[in-house]
């Protein structure tokens, strides 16, 4: 319509009769080409361009979105496990426990699940909460030492050693510090906060964790529970490395036989409870 009455407008020009024909058309042609067509061709490449937009939304929401790996760990009977995660949060799993948690950690949250028992030792991230489901509960962590026992056969219960958690259900949330603990009712569905003197379980202290630890270091938590002096043939064998976990559970004597295998040195007792450390 626009074009027509263009046209039309030229058309009645005055004195347009005195130009020959082929100048006339070859002046319209011009006209056409800066007014009508230029106008022409922008609304056709914006309405090509919207088309690719919503061509590009529809085959994006067609893309298979990345799925996110799940890890799984369950321990049985007389078996206890410790687990480093992948962000460096160190759990240790009591018997008949089972965890979920993803290969890497991605979002705003480090969430895994829980079944069972387990001590956590939660590496600090305060831009990405560490959240625990077990059962009727979530613990929200950012970095703290803590025990959660939540089988099947046993109320719900949060025992904190070090840091600040935060326990809650669908009816309501309680905050926990150190000695502090949270036990779940279930004919209420509500946590409620006691004071507790288990600040860490027995059962966590069959695995003793020595990774990164000097040889000197590992003898030192060692004397926490037995009494023994050790002696040093040469002062550099303080500072050896030692790497993973100790079973306590194999007895003392044996405990130094694995050290010295994992270290190749030697260690030999020299009588009442004193031992030589030597390469």
């Amino acid at each position: 319509m626009k074009s027509k009455r263009l046209k039309d407008e030229w058309n009645a020009i005055p004195n347009r009769g005195i130009l020959p024909g082929e100048t006339s058309s070859r002046m319209w042609k011009n006209i056409r080409n800066v007014t009508v067509d230029k106008y022409k061709n922008f609304y056709n490449w914006t309405a090509v361009a919207c088309a690719v937009f919503v061509l590009g939304i529809g085959v994006y929401s067609l893309i298979p979105q990345a799925k996110i790996e799940i890890a799984s760990t369950k321990t049985f009977n007389k078996d206890i496990r410790l687990l480093n995660l992948p962000d460096g949060t160190r759990v240790w799993l009591n018997e008949n426990t089972e965890i979920e948690y993803p290969k890497e950690f991605t979002g705003k949250e480090r969430t895994i699940t829980l079944k069972g028992e387990a001590f956590f030792e939660v590496k600090r991230d305060p831009s990405h909460p560490f959240v625990i489901s077990s059962g009727p509960i979530k613990t929200t962590v950012l970095g703290t030492s803590f025990n959660i026992k939540a089988y099947d056969h046993h109320q719900p219960e949060v025992n904190v050693r070090t840091g600040k958690v935060k326990v809650e259900t669908e009816e309501n949330t309680v905050f926990l510090l150190r000695g502090d603990k949270a036990v779940y009712g279930a004919g209420t569905s509500m946590v409620f906060k006691e004071k507790t003197k288990v600040l860490e379980p027995k059962w966590k202290k069959v695995l003793m964790y020595v990774d990164d630890l000097t040889l000197e270091e590992v003898i030192t938590k060692l004397k926490t529970d037995h009494h023994f002096e050790v002696t040093y043939l040469d002062e550099d064998l303080r500072n050896l490395k030692m790497q993973g976990t100790l079973d306590t559970r194999q007895g003392f004597y044996e405990m130094l036989q694995t050290i010295a295998f994992a270290l190749e040195i030697k260690i030999q007792s020299t009588g009442n409870k004193t031992y030589l450390i030597s390469h």
